[in-house]
Order: structure tokens, then sequence, then C-alpha cells
């Protein structure tokens, strides 16, 4: 029988129940938003594609939970933008794509010349009109909304692209696992889930959150904000509030980053933040995103929403109690009632 007891003691180790955010259920979503001239970046993983634009929207519903999990809807939207494609080439490479580009051109008078460039006039049916530049050793193809430009240089050749994009919308769907607030995308864990925390935990500093392009991304800093109102289009939250900062992520693009995120300690949500390092990008195809709400302010004892900032929200924020809603986890259920049946089993066989 002693064995037993040490059996169970070892399965029963973890608690029953968990604590999940007294606000969350079906249903529940969460807008934010950033405004401004620079206030959208998408980097994409494909063809390191950048898109430029003045307005960014970061959307999340939940749509199920179940078995100590709850699956989320993403929406990411940008409106307003600009793709911009840089490429390389060799040296060889750029001269041969040069003839080609230039050589519908030969035979024909420039409009006019500016130095030692010929200037002519043309007219696409997407693009509308526009004017083809022919340097020496480059060449540009100029439209309102597009243009294609050619650089041949001694070693290396660059290959330029930039369209207008009046908006773009992605939509990727993942889960939480919410006993340890991991974020799994198809079904794999990626890393902690920086949506929202869950009660009675604060990252500390140090913690491990999850890998980025071969990168370990911690926490560098964990402040509790016992003096600072912060004003967001949905509300103004009082204090407290806890500042979480990451360790800089390099990106492949050649920049690199940190994310800077306010968190409401009564409720655990995400208040304002700028977020470009997160395993949540890949689903979108983004290796990095920045939402930057221009024109914040901050003075001493309050600030304004930065980053991408909270603007809606249906979730009942009204209860002051953070440990409201614990969960019975029916995994753990499962383990403690094997266990029992089993101690009922060995206490048979020793009557016996």
């Amino acid at each position: 029988m002693r064995y037993a007891v040490l059996i169970l003691s070892f399965l029963f180790l973890p608690s029953l129940v968990y604590a999940q955010p007294y606000w969350l259920k079906e249903g529940v979503y969460f807008k934010y938003v950033a405004h401004g001239d620079h206030s959208v970046l998408f980097v994409a993983l494909s063809n390191s594609s950048i898109y430029r634009g003045s307005y960014g929207e970061f959307f999340w519903r939940v749509i199920k939970i179940e078995d100590d999990f709850a699956m989320v809807e993403v929406v990411l939207r940008g409106r307003n933008l600009t793709e911009e494609i840089h490429n390389e080439l060799s040296h060889d490479e750029g001269i041969e794509k040069l003839r080609e580009l230039v050589s519908p051109y030969e035979k024909e008078k420039p409009s006019r010349l500016e130095g030692i460039c010929g200037i002519y006039s043309v007219r696409n049916s997407t693009w509308g009109e526009g004017v083809v530049r022919i340097c020496n050793s480059s060449f540009s193809l100029e439209f309102s909304n597009y243009t294609y430009a050619l650089w041949v240089g001694r070693s290396r050749s660059i290959e330029f692209v930039r369209k207008t994009i009046p908006k773009i919308e992605k939509r990727a769907i993942f889960k939480i696992n919410l006993r340890d607030n991991t974020l799994l995308i198809n079904g794999t864990p990626v890393g902690k889930n920086l949506l929202f925390i869950l009660p009675e935990k604060t990252y500390y500093v140090g913690e491990f959150l999850f890998n980025l392009s071969d990168q370990k991304v911690t926490v560098k800093k964990s402040i509790v904000l016992n003096d600072t109102i912060i004003h967001t289009p949905f509300k103004t939250f009082t204090p407290p509030s806890l500042n979480i900062q990451t360790s800089m992520v390099a990106f492949p693009h050649g920049s690199g980053g940190m994310d800077v995120l306010y968190y409401d300690m009564s409720s655990g949500i995400l208040i304002t933040g700028f977020m470009p390092a997160s395993p949540l990008w890949k689903a979108f195809g983004f290796s990095s995103v920045v939402l930057f709400n221009e024109g914040s302010k901050v003075k001493k004892g309050e600030m304004n929403g930065f980053g991408m900032v909270l603007k809606e929200t249906n979730a009942d924020l009204t209860m002051i109690k953070p440990l409201e809603g614990t969960r019975t986890s029916k995994f753990f259920l499962g383990r403690f009632i094997i266990s029992i049946l089993f101690l009922v089993f060995m206490a048979i066989i020793r009557r016996e």
C-alpha cells in the first residue's frame, strides 16, 4: 500500500485546477489599431517584400474553448500600402537584364534628355502613363503607382520594385493552451502567447518565450507600473500595469527589433504594445509585423497607447478578481480518477 501512495503522490503533483482569465469565453474579441503615415510595416517571408502603410489593424476572437484549449481566429489588416521588393543580382546577371530592358528603346528617340539619361514616354494598360529612364548603367520604369528600377554596379546589381496596394487582409487560426499560455500553430507549440497573461502570472526577467529566426527570445525587462495611467480609444487603464520588454531579435531583412508590451494587471489583457517579434506572424507569411500608432505622447504619470493600441473589445472587464473562472483540467482529473482506482485495486489485493 505504501508504494501505491507514492505513485498517487507522484501522479497528483500537478494541481487539478488552473486559473484562466475571468473574461475569456467563446465570442470574446479584441481589436487593436495603428494610425499614421508610417504606422505599418510588414516584412514577407518568401521574397522579403516590405509593405508600408498608414493604417493597420490586428483583430483576434475566441472561437471555441474545449479541453483546456482556446481556439482563436486572428485577422491582420493593412490599408494604403506600398510594397517594396529588393533583389540582389550578380554583375553579369544585371548586365544581361539591362540589355533586355533597353533593347525595345534602342531605335526610338527619347522625349528628352536629362544629363546622360534618355527619357521616354510610355503608357501601360494597368498603370497608365509613365516614363522610362535609361542611363549608362541603370534602367527605371516610373508610374504614379508603380516603379521598377535596375542598377548595375561593378560587383553586384540591385533590382527594385515599388507598387501601391490598397489593402491586405490575412487570416489564421491557432490554439492557446490555457494551462501554460502556450501558442500552438497547426497543433505545434511555438512559444508563449503574448496576447494576454494568465491570472497571477507575470513574466520574469530571463524567462524563455520562443525561438525566432534561430534565436532564443527571452524577457529582458519585467516591471509593474503602479503610477502610470494608459489612455486608449477603448478606455483609460489605471494602475497597476505590467511592462514587458524582450531581448533584441535580428530579422532576415537586416533590421532588428524587440517587443515592448503593456498589460492590465487586473485582467491580464494587452493594452498596447510594439510586437515586431512573434512566431504568430509566420502564420500570415510574415517574418515581422510592426504596428506603431503615431502621435503617441508620454508624460509623467500617464501615456497614450503606442504600437498597436486597444480600440475595441466585447470582453467583460468589470470584475476585479483575476482568479475568478478557475477550471478543472480534464487531463489531470483523468489522472486523479485512475489513481483512485489504482488505490482501490491495491487495497483489494492486500486484503486477499
